[in-house]
């Protein structure tokens, strides 16, 4: 395998097919926002009920007035709260619905495009939803799977450090024991979940690229895996010190245009002119927004694209070309 001709391909291939980005930012990561809520004080049950002497203003009933009470508050705000919820739910399910739907896409239409085919948005989102289901089966299963490597690697660490303390009263050999445990257990997750990792990008391609069923593509790519387990390797070293230097990159130039487009409403708020520099801070945000979305976007497409390029490359000498996708599921 060509490595350097892998990191072209697929920097090519992202930054000409542009509508990958919108899949991109989801299938890299995605997020939801909440609201913050502040409790009211001042008025009839405030700060405003004690006199000039520290002491609870008697008022008009010649008794303590009641405090803040938050479980009243929660009631009298009830419908507001579930609504809050309501839409946060919401937002959050419509991120994993569009993160799943946009794992099939980009792997379809990467490896589509790679074939020599044409690809457009309105085909990558249909490949989406005709793969949703296999990819969700795919997810749930890979979460039970890491689950289960996780309670098999700390369940017996954490019953040693408790039968450590149980049985020891002296500090040395407790801390020595959790230490101990603690490197052990960073260790074996190392061990675990890279190839764990590495497997999973190449069962996700098999289901969608090769329509392999969700249990059978376990199979297929830890076999891939130990077949290239070299090449395996160092694609995912590659992959993250691309990662690692990318994140830098932007890191810097989000910094740099922040500081640029911060600066009037800096000036602003200096020169004592608060809801100018408040109106120059929002405009600023709005601006940056967007570019932070689209390079997400762009660096998750290409993550996608050099993932679905490599497990390409690699099951193409064992087939003598490139897979081409099965009929039926």
């Amino acid at each position: 395998m060509n490595y350097a001709e892998l990191i072209k391909d697929a920097f090519w291939l992202t930054l000409r097919n542009r509508y990958l980005w919108f899949f991109g930012f989801f299938a890299g990561g995605t997020s939801a926002g909440g609201g913050n809520f502040s409790f009211p004080s001042g008025g009839p049950s405030g700060f405003d009920d004690f006199d000039d002497f520290g002491e609870p203003d008697q008022g008009d009933f010649g008794g303590a007035a009641p405090g803040f009470d938050p479980g009243q508050w929660i009631f009298d705000n009830l419908a507001l709260i579930l609504a809050i919820v309501a839409l946060v739910a919401l937002i959050v399910l419509c991120f994993i619905v569009m993160s799943l739907i946009s794992q099939g896409a980009l792997t379809e239409s990467v490896a589509a495009i790679d074939r020599g085919e044409s690809r457009r948005f309105s085909t990558a989102f249909r490949a989406g939803l005709s793969n949703f289901w296999r990819v969700l089966g795919y997810y749930l299963l890979f979460i039970l799977i890491s689950l289960g490597f996780l309670l098999a690697i700390g369940v017996p660490l954490a019953l040693l450090a408790v039968g450590v303390f149980a049985g020891t009263d002296s500090v040395g050999a407790q801390i020595v024991v959790v230490i101990l445990a603690g490197l052990v257990g960073i260790a074996l997750l190392i061990v675990v979940f890279i190839p764990l990792s590495i497997i999973g990008q190449f069962a996700l391609r098999e289901i969608v690229v090769r329509r392999e069923r969700v249990v059978g593509s376990i199979g297929s790519g830890y076999r891939l895996f130990r077949r290239n387990l070299g090449k395996s390797l160092l694609v995912w070293l590659i992959q993250l010190a691309i990662l690692i230097g990318a994140s830098i990159a932007l890191l810097i130039a989000l910094l740099l245009v922040g500081f640029v487009l911060a600066l009037p409403a800096i000036i602003l708020a200096v020169a004592g002119y608060t809801t100018a520099a408040i109106v120059s801070g929002v405009v600023a945000a709005l601006i940056l927004l967007p570019i932070l979305l689209v390079a997400s976007g762009a660096l998750g497409a290409f993550g996608h694209s050099y993932w679905t390029l490599a497990y390409l490359r690699l099951v193409a000498p064992a087939e003598g070309a490139t897979p081409q996708p099965e009929q039926g599921t």
